[in-house]
């Protein structure tokens, strides 16, 4: 069995900064965090409670506001998101037009598309090709 020794820098502190927030929120009671991982050596003394200062509110500073970004003229803003295709998924979408009797329609989309086989098809034109199978029935 392998042995596994994790070393954490200023682990100390970070404990008693806990301590101190964990004392804070409980209304001042006294609580101890352990660590419970092994400390570098001069670190391993024990944990001493800290004084606590009375509790401060922290409050984020105001957001300002952003506009909505207005689309380009002549753009139709869009909802969904492109779904990447694969070469698979296109091929079993045409084999399922194929089985379907709509070969020429599986042969016309190559042909639009300018070639023979869906191997030779550009991967950025993937999407394009899908929407083209959906046009003829595919389920894709």
């Amino acid at each position: 069995m392998n042995e596994i020794k994790i070393v954490m820098e200023g682990i100390r502190e970070l404990t008693e900064a806990v301590n101190r927030i964990a004392t804070a929120l409980s209304g001042g009671g006294q609580v101890q965090i352990s660590a419970g991982a092994v400390l570098p050596p001069g670190m391993n003394a024990p944990l001493q409670q800290a004084p606590v200062s009375p509790a401060v509110p922290i409050t984020a500073p105001p957001v300002p506001p952003v506009p909505a970004p207005v689309p380009a003229q002549g753009v139709v803003p869009t909802t969904g998101a492109v779904q990447p295709y694969t070469l698979e998924q296109l091929q079993v979408a045409a084999a399922g037009l194929t089985s379907a009797g709509k070969m020429p329609q599986v042969m016309g989309i190559l042909q639009a598309f300018g070639i023979q086989a869906m191997t030779e098809l550009p991967k950025e034109r993937y999407g394009e090709f899908a929407a083209a199978l959906r046009g003829a029935g595919a389920q894709i």
